[in-house]
């Protein structure tokens, strides 16, 4: 797997600060910001191909939305367009990823309760990514199953990701590259990522909206819209950890990763003889060989949409 698509890139030598670009070393937030003291924060990712921010529509409405739902006032959601290009034309970038994160400020003292008319603190920087030319094929992936003990609020894209980063230690620990959650054996999401299943001829992805609730991913929807142009059945529901064990493929999405093919859950292969067959089949079909059919497939009708940002 090629570590720019999974894990990111060291972050180019310009950020956004606050209405201002300014060097990154340089950037200095107060110790007593909400974001720092409670994690009181949301934020976006988003992955730029020649300088066009792939599903930035989409992006901009889950910002505005998780904005909404944090009760975080003070800054527009639709400005994430105008402040990535900025950035990547600062850094002379065009392949990249952009994060931005919005906390609901610096109070003069550490309260649960936040004053009133906080000016929140916005901050941005970009990070150099592969060209979408080189994105040929879909990652294989290992993944873990685990218990999701995050909070209940998963449709917020907040920057409180401490259940986040346990499962991706966890996940680490055992050698895996992403931990797949569930809740009392209802599939949720990837720890980083939103889940697809291939089985018995259709695409089932745990539905939005509905407990346990999940994040409504960008690359998730790109998916789902290409799929159904396709003519393929999308399903989206509720989802027991057994059908994940018998499906014929299983996918993980998100803004960084694009499409990825898992191939190995707990040890065990996925797909025909799979999930429920031989151990430590890594690499033996995944995405390169029978069983990653369909994920190669997605990945072929989710290229188009990359090209532009809307």
């Amino acid at each position: 797997m090629s570590a720019a698509r999974a894990h990111g890139s060291a972050p180019a030598p310009i950020a956004w600060l606050n209405d201002s670009l300014v060097p990154i070393a340089e950037a200095r937030v107060s110790p007593l910001d909400r974001g720092f003291l409670f994690g009181d924060g949301v934020y976006e990712l988003v992955r730029y191909f020649d300088r066009a921010g792939v599903g930035m529509d989409l992006h901009e409405q889950r910002l505005a939305m998780s904005m909404r739902l944090a009760r975080i006032d003070g800054f527009e959601a639709t400005r994430l367009s105008a402040i990535g290009d900025e950035l990547l034309r600062a850094n002379d970038l065009a392949d990249a990823t952009v994060y931005l994160q919005v906390t609901r400020g610096a109070a003069a003292n550490r309260s649960h309760v936040p004053p009133p008319s906080l000016t929140p603190t916005v901050f941005a920087m970009a990070s150099a990514a592969p060209a979408l030319a080189e994105l040929r094929e879909p990652d294989s992936v290992r993944c873990v199953l685990l218990p999701d003990q995050r909070w209940l609020r998963c449709e917020i894209k907040t920057i409180s990701l401490m259940g986040n980063v346990l499962a991706a230690l966890d996940a680490g620990a055992r050698g895996a590259d992403e931990a797949i959650l569930h809740r009392d054996g209802v599939l949720s999401e990837g720890g980083s990522t939103n889940v697809f299943l291939w089985s018995n001829g259709r695409l089932v992805t745990p539905a939005a909206g509905s407990a346990p609730a999940i994040l409504r991913g960008v690359s998730r929807a790109q998916l789902i819209g290409a799929a159904r142009e396709d003519g393929i059945e999308v399903d989206e529901r509720s989802i027991p950890v057994e059908e994940l064990r018998r499906a014929d493929e299983v996918m993980i999405t998100s803004s960084r990763r694009l499409l990825s093919a898992v191939v190995e859950i707990d040890g065990r292969a996925v797909g025909a003889n799979g999930a429920n067959g031989a151990h430590g089949a890594h690499g033996a079909h995944g995405a390169h060989g029978a069983h990653g059919a369909m994920a190669r497939r997605l990945f072929e009708l989710l290229r188009p949409r990359l090209h532009s940002a809307r």
